[in-house]
């Protein structure tokens, strides 16, 4: 079968994948009215700051009264849906806060149909595949693909790190080092997502990239100070960690929930080893992975750019301490780059066709998602999928490697 024949069954399948995930969006409509989505912190944030409260952005009192007045019916909670992220993050939503809650959310999801939209025209000069597909397909990609469309079902704020991180990749193609760690310094709203790849970067000797990021991370750090004082400040990290301590109970994600390596520990060793002991096993994997990435990376031949930095997001979700399910949308890039690849790589067929294009499949199947989420409550399982994926990425890599080294 050629090339072409595949492309009819493939929009059949995007569609299929689509339609069931905004059917999803339907049936939760009344929820979504009622505030029970994610935005609620973002935009309760909002409503902090710009009253001149950013001292109690924190303040679990504060913020259960603010999202009172804005979504009293949602009252499973029976508390706040606490604000955790940095405090500079909440000032790109006060524009937000002047519109009443569900206008506002309905703004940020077409603001972030628009980053998505933004990232095809991006991403088309350095990626083939791309320049054949049309805004209507990309749309129903992007919609068909289930953790981009839960990130715009939650309201969630990963796309935009999705924005960040497709700059960054530009940047480093175009070999522009301080631009790119300036890009990444602004994705420390997430920095759970962006340290792994510091650490890649400081193992790599991207000096300059590196200090872009220190850069930018440091003119954060003061305007976060400005916002909400330095007492706060300095108990932020305290704050995270205490909301952290509070895993478990109603209406939070418990670890098993999560598809990365803690998720994936949680498992088998919830009741067999202590949880200090399953901490160390778990920095110790991460490392492992965060070195062998980095050596990978740097050894790699330059025309295998682009798996390598497939390689670094993959790396980064996996390792990451905290990764839910709309988290996976930074996996979009690496998505469309491993894609491209087997699209212009004649020599990938096979079994390695198959193992890198087969997790691709997996992850915008919205009835394997739901039901390991909601059904088996194990969406850490996901995480062997996306092991499995890496794993072929770097055995891709390494093949090319060979056969550039065994040119004449």
């Amino acid at each position: 079968m050629k090339k072409k024949d595949f492309k009819t069954p493939l929009w059949l399948f995007l569609a299929a994948m689509a339609s069931l995930d905004l059917l999803l969006a339907w049936n939760s409509r009344d929820l979504l009215k009622q505030g029970y989505q994610d935005f609620t912190i973002f935009y309760s944030a909002a409503k902090i700051v710009r009253q001149g409260l950013g001292h109690r952005l924190y303040d679990d009192t504060m913020q259960y009264r603010i999202q009172q007045e804005f979504a009293p019916a949602a009252n499973l909670r029976k508390g706040p849906l606490p604000y955790n992220h940095p405090p500079f993050e909440a000032l790109l939503f006060v524009p937000f806060s002047f519109l009443p809650y569900f206008a506002a959310y309905l703004l940020w999801d077409l603001f972030t149909l628009l980053i998505l939209l933004l990232l095809l025209y991006l991403l088309r000069p350095y990626v083939g595949l791309l320049r054949q597909v049309s805004v209507a397909g990309w749309l129903l990609a992007v919609v068909g693909f289930f953790s981009t469309f839960f990130a715009l079902l939650q309201g969630q704020d990963i796309i935009l790190l999705l924005l960040i991180f497709t700059l960054v990749f530009i940047f480093q193609k175009k070999q522009s080092e301080f631009a790119a760690g300036c890009c990444l310094g602004l994705g420390l709203f997430r920095p759970h997502l962006v340290l792994p790849l510091i650490v890649v970067w400081l193992l790599e000797r991207r000096k300059k990239a590196v200090l872009g990021f220190i850069v930018v991370g440091s003119l954060l750090v003061l305007i976060s100070v400005a916002m909400v004082g330095r007492e706060a400040s300095v108990d932020y990290p305290g704050s995270v960690w205490r909301m952290e301590q509070m895993m478990g109970r109603p209406g939070t994600v418990v670890p098993s929930g999560m598809p990365n390596l803690r998720g994936l520990l949680e498992i088998p060793f919830t009741h067999l080893i202590s949880r200090s002991f399953s901490d160390v096993v778990l920095v110790l994997l991460s490392i492992a992975l965060v070195l062998f990435t980095a050596f990978l990376s740097k050894s790699a031949p330059a025309t295998t750019f682009n798996l390598g930095f497939s390689l670094c997001a993959m790396v980064t979700v996996v390792v990451s301490y905290h990764t839910f399910a709309y988290d996976l949308s930074l996996l979009l890039l690496p998505i469309v780059l491993v894609a491209d690849h087997v699209h212009e790589e004649g020599g990938v067929r096979g079994w390695n066709r198959a193992a890198l294009l087969g997790p691709i499949l997996l992850l915008f199947l919205p009835p394997l998602h739901l039901f390991l989420a909601f059904y088996e409550r194990r969406y850490s399982l996901m995480a062997l999928v996306l092991l499995f994926w890496l794993g072929a990425v770097a055995w891709e890599i390494s093949s090319q490697r060979a056969r550039s080294l065994n040119r004449p």
